[in-house]
């Protein structure tokens, strides 16, 4: 009977043999499977990967690419989306003014470029390219800037920048990361979300800016088949002038206070546990709490005290004030009649009731919040997955997002538009034409929780309908 050390050396040179049929990109899954089935340590795999890399560009035309010698892998991916879409709103009435629906239709493109990297000495980094200055889209509407065409005088004339203009590109990732042993990350920079979650309370397009760091339990202790991970971020929403002397905000002359500024961070830990409780059935659920030191404000707002930073009628911020968020996110993932399948839940409840006070129709006079308020929640499910042609995946769920349950400067932007105090669905229908590219149907539907209850720019919002049609192509 062959020994394990044995079974090992026919498992590198099985491997090592297959390099010369397949790219290393391919080799991965071979690789993987060997890994669960024992065969193979952690790194004698990295040792693997790492040769077969080196041999694929020795010997292919893709190794014509110069990368310096520190580079052990080098990823390029990215996707082009066009997007039409199609919004309805209907804001809550302001009296006396009754004209409260808008229509808007709009032709969007995306374009995003990826760079990730792997050097020597278990250092990694990477960046992305992306068209719109945004973080929570990187969507550019048609012609949606420039010069426009606005009187009938106009028409026919060389205007600069009235139709076919060029967008801008920009850094919507640069980050850098450590491995110093295994189960240890460590990442600085604008990054891809760190967190499980749901777009309940994060954009999935949102790449946040600062420092994470991950703990995996299961590569310390005997866990069984149980994958335990401890996530922390400490993300920079808003960086000031710690020295300024700010003054005369919204007080008697006589009454002026100096006041320091302070950045503005928004922090998250999670607790990720994923365990099989049946056959073919896993069990995901990540607990956590996202809070915000506040101070994110606009001191040209109308004289507002920056230390409560309301929201400002001026520039329409969204603040971080009073956010003590408790997360409760999850799945069960599993199949049904060959198909896979996924039902997900997501929760959020707001501790800090004082939000409610930025968000009152007359400060003077706030309005005591409610479950409903402090509240948000998300039930669904999704069916099929796209991964080669002809695939298919349907998704829908429900969701309720009380005034002042989340932060609404990273939640879903498409969703109610991002709003507030807002309730309703979301279903999804994704076909793929071709193993990289793919159609989808998307419709968000959200109705007001508190009706005729006109605060700020957050939840002025009687309904939200958005209807998008999308065509993907990855590469």
């Amino acid at each position: 009977m062959l020994n394990k050390t044995t079974v090992q050396l026919m498992a590198l040179g099985l491997v090592s043999s297959f390099v010369a049929v397949a790219n290393a990109q391919d080799s991965g899954a071979l690789i993987d499977a060997l890994i669960r089935k024992g065969v193979l340590k952690d790194q004698e795999a990295e040792e693997i990967r790492s040769q077969m890399t080196r041999d694929f560009a020795a010997n292919s035309s893709a190794g014509k690419l110069n990368l310096s010698s520190s580079v052990k892998e080098l990823k390029l991916s990215g996707d082009v989306r066009i997007r039409t879409q199609y919004d309805q709103q209907q804001a809550q009435i302001v009296p006396p003014n009754p004209d409260h629906d808008s229509q808007r239709l709009r032709y969007r493109l995306r374009l995003r470029l990826n760079a990730d990297y792997q050097v020597n000495d278990n250092f990694f980094a990477g960046l992305s390219l992306a068209t719109e200055s945004k973080p929570d889209s990187g969507n550019q509407t048609m012609a949606g800037s420039g010069q426009s065409v606005t009187t009938t005088s106009d028409y026919g004339k060389n205007l600069p920048g009235a139709g076919f203009q060029n967008y801008n590109v920009y850094v919507s990732r640069a980050y850098l990361g450590w491995t110093p042993m295994s189960g240890v990350t460590l990442i600085a920079g604008k990054q891809s979300n760190p967190f499980y979650t749901t777009d309940l309370v994060w954009d999935a397009d949102i790449n946040p800016t600062g420092f994470v760091e991950r703990l995996d339990l299961h590569k310390f202790f005997e866990l069984g088949s149980a994958e335990v991970s401890l996530i922390g971020g400490q993300f920079v929403l808003q960086d000031n002038t710690e020295n300024s002397n700010w003054a005369n905000w919204n007080t008697p002359t006589a009454a002026k206070t100096d006041w320091k500024a302070r950045d503005a961070f928004l922090y998250q830990t999670q607790l990720l546990a994923t365990l099989p409780v049946a056959e073919g059935v896993k069990l995901t659920v990540a607990p956590g709490l996202l809070f915000s030191n506040g101070g994110a404000f606009d001191p040209n707002a109308n004289g507002q005290n920056p230390n409560e930073a309301a929201f400002s009628a001026a520039s329409g911020e969204k603040t971080l004030d009073n956010l003590m968020v408790v997360l409760a996110p999850g799945d069960v993932s599993t199949t049904i009649a060959g198909t896979k399948a996924k039902f997900l839940w997501d929760f959020a409840y707001n501790t800090d009731g004082n939000r409610m006070k930025l968000l009152s129709v007359s400060a003077a006079t706030p309005s005591k919040p409610t479950f409903a308020d402090k509240g948000a929640y998300l039930a669904g499910f999704q069916l099929g997955e796209n991964k080669k042609k002809g695939d298919w995946s349907l998704s829908a769920n429900y969701r309720s997002v009380g005034a002042i349950s989340i932060d609404p400067n990273i939640n879903d932007s498409d969703w109610a538009l991002s709003k507030t105090n807002m309730a309703g669905y979301k279903a999804a229908f994704v076909y793929n034409l071709g193993d990289a590219a793919t159609i989808g149907l998307t419709y968000y539907n959200a109705n007001n929780i508190r009706k005729n209850w006109n605060f700020s720019t957050l939840g002025d919002k009687n309904s939200v309908s958005v209807i998008q049609l999308d065509a993907i192509v990855k590469f």
